[in-house]
């Protein structure tokens, strides 16, 4: 399935201005009591598909002098907090380089690094979000607009929302141990 998204995406029969990598899960077991599997599946879908599909992309872009890749990542990528969080930061990671990559070519990467969004995300991730404030959450609406406006600006960072612009920039300074799985219950940390 995924070989015959990156070949529509390199189509240029039928050209795709704009691809956003957004598809996602939620992990709610810690690594060493989750199985492999469900690991291995969430790193493919989560790091192999945004490489496939923003090197289709990118060089199909590339070649037209054109294209906008958005890949969604998370602000769970500024933490260090399991397999998820690990995976989100390589989004990130992986979308800035590639934006540096594509400078001046007419094709922009944006890493959109949402907090909180009002989705069905966590309740298919079966995840306890009740404890959260409701000032904490983000409507989906505003967040794809911020994403393809800074995607059309060029900006290789996304984050929408002062509070989250904040909370990113706060974590990008701060000592790393204080990044390790601050959300973690004691249960987790065994």
């Amino acid at each position: 399935a995924l070989e015959r998204v990156a070949e529509r995406v390199r189509s240029s029969e039928q050209p795709v201005d704009i691809v956003v990598n957004n598809a996602g899960l939620g992990l709610k077991t810690s690594f060493t009591q989750n199985h492999l599997e469900t690991e291995e599946n969430a790193f493919d879908l989560m790091c192999r598909a945004v490489l496939v599909l923003s090197h289709a992309a990118a060089t199909t872009m590339k070649q037209r002098g054109s294209g906008q890749i958005i890949n969604v990542s998370s602000v769970a990528g500024f933490l260090a907090a399991g397999s998820y969080s690990a995976a989100k930061a390589f989004v990130t990671a992986f979308t800035e380089g590639l934006s540096t990559e594509l400078a001046g070519t007419g094709v922009t990467a944006t890493a959109l690094c949402p907090g909180f969004t009002h989705t069905e995300f966590h309740e298919r991730g079966e995840m306890d979000v009740s404890y959260l404030p409701e000032f904490a959450w983000l409507n989906a609406p505003d967040v794809v607009a911020a994403g393809i406006a800074d995607a059309r600006a060029g900006k290789a960072l996304s984050v929408p929302s002062l509070r989250y612009k904040i909370a990113a920039g706060m974590l990008q300074v701060a000592p790393r141990f204080l990044l390790r799985n601050p959300l973690a219950t004691p249960k987790h940390r065994r």
